[in-house]
Protein backbone atom coordinates (compact mmCIF):
# COMPACT_ATOMS: atom_id res chain seq x y z
CA UNK A 1 0.00 0.00 0.00
CA UNK A 2 1.39 3.43 -1.09
CA UNK A 3 1.88 6.60 1.22
CA UNK A 4 -1.30 7.90 -1.00
CA UNK A 5 -3.88 5.39 -0.67
CA UNK A 6 -2.63 5.22 3.41
CA UNK A 7 -3.89 8.62 3.45
CA UNK A 8 -6.58 8.28 1.76
CA UNK A 9 -8.54 5.18 3.85
CA UNK A 10 -7.34 7.55 6.60
CA UNK A 11 -8.91 10.78 5.45
CA UNK A 12 -12.59 8.88 4.85
CA UNK A 13 -13.17 8.42 8.84
CA UNK A 14 -15.01 11.67 9.77
CA UNK A 15 -14.71 10.35 13.57
CA UNK A 16 -13.57 7.85 15.46
CA UNK A 17 -17.25 6.32 15.44
CA UNK A 18 -16.55 5.62 11.80
CA UNK A 19 -13.71 3.44 12.32
CA UNK A 20 -15.13 1.97 14.85
CA UNK A 21 -17.88 0.77 12.64
CA UNK A 22 -15.91 0.09 9.78
CA UNK A 23 -13.83 -2.22 12.14
CA UNK A 24 -16.53 -3.99 13.75
CA UNK A 25 -18.19 -4.28 10.11
CA UNK A 26 -15.41 -5.95 8.97
CA UNK A 27 -15.03 -8.37 11.89
CA UNK A 28 -18.69 -9.32 11.74
CA UNK A 29 -18.29 -10.03 7.86
CA UNK A 30 -15.59 -12.17 8.69
CA UNK A 31 -16.91 -14.22 11.46
CA UNK A 32 -20.36 -14.57 9.06
CA UNK A 33 -18.05 -16.23 6.45
CA UNK A 34 -16.38 -18.55 8.56
CA UNK A 35 -19.46 -20.13 10.74
CA UNK A 36 -20.16 -22.40 7.63
CA UNK A 37 -16.96 -23.96 7.77
CA UNK A 38 -16.91 -24.07 11.78
CA UNK A 39 -20.32 -26.19 11.27
CA UNK A 40 -18.87 -28.02 8.13
CA UNK A 41 -15.70 -28.86 10.90
CA UNK A 42 -17.47 -29.95 13.65
CA UNK A 43 -19.92 -32.31 11.06
CA UNK A 44 -17.20 -34.31 9.69
CA UNK A 45 -15.49 -34.98 12.67
CA UNK A 46 -18.80 -35.88 14.44
CA UNK A 47 -19.76 -37.75 11.73
CA UNK A 48 -16.31 -40.07 12.09
CA UNK A 49 -17.03 -40.04 15.59
CA UNK A 50 -20.25 -41.54 15.04
CA UNK A 51 -18.86 -43.78 11.97
CA UNK A 52 -16.13 -45.15 14.83
CA UNK A 53 -18.46 -46.57 16.95
CA UNK A 54 -20.46 -48.38 14.79
CA UNK A 55 -16.89 -49.59 13.11
CA UNK A 56 -16.49 -50.80 17.13
CA UNK A 57 -19.78 -52.62 17.31
CA UNK A 58 -19.55 -54.12 13.72
CA UNK A 59 -15.80 -55.44 14.80
CA UNK A 60 -16.92 -56.62 17.98
CA UNK A 61 -19.88 -58.76 16.66
CA UNK A 62 -18.15 -61.66 15.50
CA UNK A 63 -16.68 -62.11 18.79
CA UNK A 64 -19.73 -61.80 20.59
CA UNK A 65 -21.65 -64.00 17.94
CA UNK A 66 -19.59 -66.86 18.84
CA UNK A 67 -19.88 -66.17 22.70
CA UNK A 68 -23.65 -65.50 22.82
CA UNK A 69 -24.25 -68.62 20.43
CA UNK A 70 -22.60 -70.64 22.75
CA UNK A 71 -24.98 -69.81 25.62
CA UNK A 72 -27.44 -72.00 23.92
CA UNK A 73 -30.25 -68.57 24.91
CA UNK A 74 -33.55 -69.36 23.86
CA UNK A 75 -35.35 -68.27 20.89
CA UNK A 76 -37.92 -66.83 22.62
CA UNK A 77 -35.79 -65.26 25.11
CA UNK A 78 -33.87 -63.52 21.93
CA UNK A 79 -37.32 -62.19 20.58
CA UNK A 80 -38.39 -60.92 23.85
CA UNK A 81 -34.89 -58.73 24.11
CA UNK A 82 -35.08 -57.72 20.34
CA UNK A 83 -38.44 -56.13 21.16
CA UNK A 84 -36.84 -54.55 24.00
CA UNK A 85 -34.12 -52.96 22.07
CA UNK A 86 -36.83 -52.27 19.51
CA UNK A 87 -38.62 -49.90 21.91
CA UNK A 88 -35.32 -48.65 23.06
CA UNK A 89 -33.96 -47.64 20.20
CA UNK A 90 -37.45 -46.05 19.22
CA UNK A 91 -37.43 -44.01 22.09
CA UNK A 92 -33.97 -42.84 21.58
CA UNK A 93 -34.57 -41.89 18.49
CA UNK A 94 -38.08 -39.93 19.61
CA UNK A 95 -35.97 -38.20 22.24
CA UNK A 96 -32.90 -37.19 19.46
CA UNK A 97 -35.97 -35.68 17.46
CA UNK A 98 -37.55 -33.60 20.59
CA UNK A 99 -33.94 -32.06 21.67
CA UNK A 100 -33.55 -30.86 18.01
CA UNK A 101 -36.80 -29.67 18.28
CA UNK A 102 -36.05 -28.14 21.28
CA UNK A 103 -32.59 -26.65 19.78
CA UNK A 104 -34.18 -24.94 17.27
CA UNK A 105 -37.03 -23.26 19.25
CA UNK A 106 -34.05 -21.81 21.29
CA UNK A 107 -32.50 -21.07 18.41
CA UNK A 108 -35.56 -18.95 17.10
CA UNK A 109 -36.34 -17.40 20.87
CA UNK A 110 -32.75 -16.48 20.86
CA UNK A 111 -32.80 -15.02 17.46
CA UNK A 112 -36.23 -13.11 18.47
CA UNK A 113 -34.54 -11.98 21.39
CA UNK A 114 -32.06 -10.14 19.50
CA UNK A 115 -33.80 -8.82 16.91
CA UNK A 116 -36.28 -7.33 19.64
CA UNK A 117 -33.36 -5.64 21.65
CA UNK A 118 -31.83 -4.28 18.40
CA UNK A 119 -35.49 -2.03 18.05
CA UNK A 120 -35.18 -1.42 21.19
CA UNK A 121 -31.39 -0.03 21.14
CA UNK A 122 -32.17 1.62 17.98
CA UNK A 123 -35.71 3.49 19.49
CA UNK A 124 -33.26 4.27 22.63
CA UNK A 125 -30.33 5.72 20.11
CA UNK A 126 -33.49 7.44 18.17
CA UNK A 127 -34.91 9.18 21.74
CA UNK A 128 -31.16 10.20 23.11
CA UNK A 129 -30.61 11.90 19.21
CA UNK A 130 -33.31 14.04 19.40
CA UNK A 131 -33.31 15.14 23.05
CA UNK A 132 -29.79 15.89 22.56
CA UNK A 133 -31.16 17.87 18.90
CA UNK A 134 -33.58 19.93 21.17
CA UNK A 135 -30.80 20.23 24.08
CA UNK A 136 -28.51 21.57 21.65
CA UNK A 137 -30.69 23.72 19.62
CA UNK A 138 -32.38 25.67 23.30
CA UNK A 139 -28.25 26.27 24.20
CA UNK A 140 -28.08 27.84 21.01
CA UNK A 141 -30.92 30.22 21.50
Amino acid sequence: MTENTQTDAKSEYLSICDIWKDSVHKIITKAEFQTPLYIQAYTQVHAEFLHSIDNIYGTCYMWQKQYFDKLGIDKNAIDAYAKLYENLTEYVIKSMDAYAEYQKYRADVAIEAMKSGNIYVRQCLDMYAKMISLWNASLKK
